[in-house]
């Protein structure tokens, strides 16, 4: 989804259930008014952000929960493995392999003494590591200011890039459209979907 017309690829004005076909696809223009599908609503690209009864905003969405998950477990698991399972394993092995309670007591103090340092710092470090892109994205997020389709008012706020004055278009006035195209590569027939929707500036009648 896109907060610009630039996808769209005249200056008419297209209307729900027009094809337009391009070499390599085809558009399809849909309704702005909702339809129904009996379905509950997912967010695959956790694009959406804040939902409530009132409105949506979509564009700034939360995080995977499996990018938090790597962020938090990296560097904890890594850790654990020198402070934890080093350290075990060094006194299985003095155990069974030296001359029992003595020996595997002193392998489990030094691998421990040892693997600790080592796992505190790869677990500090890895950490840093892996949140640096992260700090990085929710700067960017903070200027990106999120499409906002209000239920209420049936009509969408958008901050078009390079604007700093919101634009509010009634719902019935927006385009969209669904992008299906295919190419041959290396690997085959490579087909791609696209979802976009654009306005009509209502003061200067720009796409």
């Amino acid at each position: 989804m896109t907060q610009s017309a630039k996808s769209s690829p005249d200056h008419k004005r297209h209307h729900a259930g027009e094809v337009e076909p391009f070499p390599s696809g085809r558009i399809t223009y849909l309704a702005p008014k909702p339809l129904p599908t009996g379905l509950p609503p997912v967010d695959h690209g956790h694009a959406v952000g804040t939902v409530t009864d009132h409105y949506l905003d979509f564009g700034v969405g939360n995080s995977f929960a499996f990018a938090w998950q790597m962020v938090l477990f990296g560097p904890f698991g890594l850790f654990l493995l020198f402070a934890v399972v080093g350290p075990v394993i060094a006194f299985w092995g003095g155990y069974h392999f030296g001359n029992g309670w003595e020996d595997a007591v002193w392998g489990f103090k030094g691998a421990f003494n040892l693997g600790f340092w080592i796992g505190l710092g790869g677990g500090l470090g890895t950490f840093l590591t892996l949140m640096w892109p992260r700090w990085q994205m929710y700067g960017r997020a903070e200027k990106i200011a999120p499409t906002r389709f209000n239920r209420q008012r049936r009509e969408v706020c958008f901050v078009p890039e390079g604007h700093s004055d919101p634009i509010f278009i009634p719902w019935e006035e927006l385009e969209a459209w669904v992008i299906e195209s295919q190419g041959a590569t290396e690997y085959g027939v490579h087909r791609q979907y696209g979802f976009g929707i654009g306005f009509r500036h209502p003061e200067t009648g720009e796409r």
